[in-house]
């Protein structure tokens, strides 16, 4: 069968599966993703030549996957919504939703692949045109399905910038961060303490924001300071150790006192030395000051407020999806300027080998301190936009599985490519928070409705079936899973770097293709009869 025929069933049958899970016009809007992704997989393979050419090769495999999803859909609606205990639908929705995911599958799946027949340039305008058309009109064709993915496509969109910061950090630098996740906490507290209510203090998000980063950076200089003589094993240690601490000081600033240092403490100290007292008054700024309310954490937290569109609601997601595409545009606009610029090449010439490039001029003091600073940066972006939006922060969540998954996003996606972290960070949050709910919810009416009501005559299995049929519990289990295999199969990532992909398969190239021994060696035979033909040619 042809390879360009199994991707067109591949990806159908993955869209068709996950329509058993939403139903409804998720046809529609995963046909639009099942198309963008066919056609990049697809488009790579056409050499480059006319796009009606590779549009017409491209026909065959477009129309499988959309066959198949509208086949999947339609045995969804007959035969899987009476198994969950619903009523089927046989109404124009159904019939619009299932034609719009045909045509939206077979129109991007063929426009995609013609692309790549214009020039490189050409393709590469074409290609961020499409991605902007489809970001713009997201937000607002999932407002009109009804199927309300934004909101979980924002919590996604979070971790993309923590994942591009620290990608900074072990991606360029190469430097193991295992505690990235208390910079994250602490810009989203900085937040906490400036915009909120409960502390009588009301500054604009819009100033908060920036003076989160900048705490958050001071802090990744302050972490990056000790760490400078370590390297790998003993880095990761120290980072680890600076993640667990950042929570448990802010589970306790619960009564703070802060003195004017002078008159409090010094000067006393000082003249007690000679039998004196100390009269001074001492100036206390704070006294028993609740900041961080433990374990209750900070609520409510200001929100970001724009003239025509009022301060951000909870209920509109919109105005949030595109602050938060504006955050990343910003934080992409800045990591590729400083991957090209001279701390960018010297970061990576450190991640190569830090003996050489001291001895070539880079002072890795300051290339280092750099790395760090610039990482927490994106990661106090972060936590500000992440206060501000669930407007309200506690302190477990910012434990250490999350300082794993956001390296997990960049080693996934692929270590020191901007394009394969927005990637895996989409995948691994997007699964985690979208669909693994869905399959929970789609488990426990299949199993309501068909399995456990043949259990009644036995209540013990009734209830454990009932109770472990949950995914979410074994969300950690996927997730190791997903590891394995990915790092069995694709160790470079999703979208590699073409230095990481070199590194990891220079072996293979080297070892070059296996020549048969016949072929290698010729035989006395043949090296006769060649000397033959030469004499007589002669």
């Amino acid at each position: 069968m042809d390879k360009n025929i199994k991707s067109g069933i591949t990806f159908g049958l993955i869209g068709g599966f996950l329509t058993f899970l939403f139903g409804g016009w998720s046809v529609a809007v995963l046909g639009g993703m099942l198309g963008l992704g066919l056609g990049l997989s697809l488009g790579s393979r056409f050499e480059r030549r006319n796009p009606l050419q590779i549009a017409r090769a491209s026909f065959m495999p477009a129309l499988v996957a959309a066959v198949i999803l509208v086949g999947l859909s339609l045995v969804q609606n007959i035969f899987i919504l009476p198994a969950l205990g619903k009523a089927r639908l046989f109404d124009n929705q159904v019939i619009i939703a299932n034609t719009i995911g045909f045509l939206v599958v077979l129109l991007l799946t063929i426009i995609t692949c013609a692309i790549h027949g214009l020039s490189e340039r050409q393709e590469g305008i074409a290609k961020l045109v499409l991605l902007a058309i489809v970001i713009i009109t997201f937000p607002f064709i999932d407002k009109a399905t009804g199927l309300r993915w934004s909101a979980q496509v924002i919590f996604a969109l979070i971790f993309v910038i923590l994942g591009l910061g620290l990608n900074i950090v072990v991606g360029y630098a190469g430097l193991l961060d295992l505690g990235y996740a208390a910079f994250f906490a602490i810009g989203a507290y900085t937040t906490g303490i400036l915009s909120s209510p409960q502390h009588g203090i009301y500054m604009n998000f819009w100033l908060v924001i920036w003076i989160a980063a900048g705490i958050a950076a001071l802090w990744g200089l302050i972490l990056g300071a000790p760490t400078l003589p370590l390297r790998g094993d003993y880095l990761a240690i120290v980072t680890l150790g600076f993640g667990e601490m950042i929570p448990v000081i802010f589970r306790n600033l619960t009564e703070v006192t802060i003195k004017e240092p002078f008159t409090c403490w010094i000067l006393p100290g000082i003249t007690n030395l000679f039998g004196a007292k100390s009269t001074l008054a001492c100036i206390t700024f704070f006294e028993r000051q609740d900041l961080t309310a433990g374990e209750k954490g900070i609520s409510p937290i200001g929100r970001p407020s724009l003239p025509f569109i009022g301060e951000f609601q909870s209920d509109n997601p919109i105005p949030w999806y595109f602050l938060i595409i504006v955050i990343i545009l910003l934080s992409i606009f800045i990591i590729r300027r400083l991957r090209e610029s001279r701390l960018g090449r010297a970061w990576m010439a450190i991640r190569e080998d830090e003996l050489a490039a001291s001895q070539m001029g880079i002072d890795p003091v300051r290339t280092k301190l750099a790395a760090f600073a610039m990482g927490a940066t994106f990661s106090g972006f972060a936590g500000a936009f992440y206060a501000a939006y669930i407007r309200g922060i506690f302190p477990s969540v910012f434990d250490f599985s999350a300082s794993i998954i956001i390296l997990v996003i960049v080693i996934l996606g692929g270590l020191g490519n901007i394009n394969g972290v927005i990637v895996g960070g989409l995948v691994i949050m997007t699964a985690d928070r979208l669909f693994l709910p869905a399959l929970k919810d789609f488990l426990a009416s299949l199993l309501t409705n068909t399995i456990l009501p043949s259990l009644a005559g036995n209540p013990v299995l009734q209830a454990a079936v009932k109770d472990n049929a949950n995914p979410i519990l074994y969300r950690f289990l996927l997730f190791g899973l997903t590891l394995v295999i990915m790092m069995a199969v694709r160790p470079e990532g999703l979208i590699p770097s073409a230095q990481r992909r070199m590194e990891l398969h220079a072996a293979e190239e080297m070892a070059g293709p296996v020549i048969p021994e016949e072929t290698a060696k010729p035989n006395a035979m043949t090296v006769a009869g060649k000397t033959k033909a030469a004499a007589k040619k002669r």
